[in-house]
């Protein structure tokens, strides 16, 4: 096969009405970086994000984050209380005016932390993590006995 200026093969042909016609190396060259910026800038992050927004919650890298439309300190709350109702023991607890840090430990002694913070005026974030790599099915157990006190 032929190459052109810019490297790429000539294959990249399609046929219309009009006749074939040659896709231009430049455009293959610039989907090719459109796409690379896409995937390596967070865009896929950030529609996730956007989807979560709409409701519910979403599991990401071994931690299951939702977010409700109340105070930090109400979140700490509903995390506090449900902790002591499941039995689970606090083992760390930080929280400031933006954000707020809770770790536990289960009777089996599997760790759990969640991670509270403010998206923005009255709406904040819970962030649960369960072992050192994240167990999606027992932080969406928690996470669903949390949203019973919201």
């Amino acid at each position: 096969m032929k190459t052109s200026r810019g490297g790429l093969k000539e294959k990249f042909i399609y046929k219309t009405s009009q006749g074939n016609h040659k896709v231009k190396p430049y455009r293959l060259k610039a989907l090719l970086f459109l796409l690379i910026i896409a995937f390596s800038s967070g865009c896929v992050t950030l529609g996730v994000g956007a989807a979560s927004a709409l409701g519910g919650s979403y599991y990401l890298s071994g931690e299951i984050k939702a977010s409700y439309p109340v105070s930090i300190y109400h979140l700490y709350e509903v995390t506090l209380y449900t902790f002591e109702e499941e039995g689970i023991k606090s083992t760390l607890v930080k929280n400031s005016k933006i954000d707020a840090d809770i770790e536990g430990e289960f009777d089996d002694g599997e760790k759990v932390k969640v991670h509270i913070y403010y998206n923005k005026k009255e709406e904040a974030t819970l962030g649960i993590r369960i072992g050192s790599i994240g167990d999606e099915k027992r932080s969406r157990e928690l996470l669903k006995r949390m949203q019973r006190y919201i």
